[in-house]
């Protein structure tokens, strides 16, 4: 068995089936390290040729392959999206139908942000269900070709392994609208818990905080001042790290990491701006210490 499947296993959750530890696992500790099934490249996306390519790959893939993916959920909706290929089979697999094996890929599918390819497929990362809370954090690796899910905080055995299928600081309503992609309403604590309402006006806060210093970079970088075009922009780099440093203590309570480590990113830039230069590598830091922890230095 691979050693790193001897750290979660597959479980029926509240959204069909799920990936639970299967240890305790430490912070910063690589959980899954997949190759995908399936890709579409960046050529492929903008030319609009993988209605075509992924009927195709799938039939070559292998039986045990083909299986693996047809056991995977997909949105009805996406199907319908797909309709247009329904009762066309795919290529070298007369028993899959290219809809289904659209709607399997796109339902699951993993947006790639490296090198040449737009997305992919990988049967075992995708059946990690979403929280607005959760204990891991992801990328595809170029150089090994292959995702990489580390833990982002001490994960208990028996514990559900989760990511997060959508941007997290802001509204629910917001993050709601996203997640209809994957045809379901989220019910996590975050959204449904004791203490939903709290988590709500912290991320109401964050995404408010957020769009104001955008806003404040974006006229900066225009007219290369401090000055503001409206009340509530900060007036100075200064300021403009004290907003930042709130949105950081707000992320900080709500135990996102990630959006945690560009935030401490984001208030290094102003406290140098503001000539706090000390203080601008502290923050330096602390954004390292995350990126260490999320792009994982630890090993099984």
């Amino acid at each position: 068995m691979d050693e790193l499947q001897r750290l979660w296993t597959v479980k029926e959750a509240a959204n069909g089936h799920g990936l639970f530890a299967a240890a305790d696992i430490k912070p910063g500790l690589l959980i899954i390290q997949e190759a995908p099934l399936l890709t579409v490249s960046r050529e492929e996306a903008q030319s609009g040729s993988e209605h075509i390519g992924i009927p195709a790959k799938t039939g070559l893939l292998t039986a045990e392959d083909q299986s693996r993916m047809m056991d995977l959920y997909h949105n009805p909706s996406k199907l319908r999206e797909f309709a247009e290929f329904q009762g066309r089979p795919c290529p070298g697999a007369p028993h899959i139908d290219s809809a289904v094996a659209l709607a399997k890929f796109y339902t699951n599918a993993a947006t790639i942000t490296t090198g040449d390819l737009d997305a992919g497929l990988f049967p075992t990362f995708c059946r990690m269900n979403h929280s607005c809370m959760p204990n891991t954090s992801w990328g595809y690796d170029e150089v090994s070709g292959t995702m990489q899910v580390y833990a982002s905080r001490e994960i208990r055995h028996g514990e559900e392994l989760t990511d997060a299928y959508t941007e997290l600081a802001r509204p629910r309503a917001r993050r709601l609208k996203e997640l209809a992609n994957w045809g379901f309403q989220c019910e996590c604590l975050v959204c449904e818990g004791p203490d939903a309402e709290e988590h709500e006006t912290r991320r109401r806060q964050v995404w408010r905080i957020n769009e104001i210093l955008n806003l404040y970079d974006a006229h900066k970088r225009k007219s290369g001042k401090e000055r503001p075009v409206f009340a509530e922009m900060p007036k100075t780099d200064e300021e403009a790290l004290r907003l930042a440093e709130e949105s950081a203590a707000l992320l900080q309570a709500e135990g996102l990491v990630e959006e945690l480590g560009a935030a401490y990113g984001r208030c290094a830039k102003f406290a140098r701006a503001a000539g706090l230069f000390k203080l601008a590598d502290e923050y330096d830091e602390k954004e390292f210490e995350i990126l260490v922890l999320t792009t994982g230095e630890c090993s099984p």
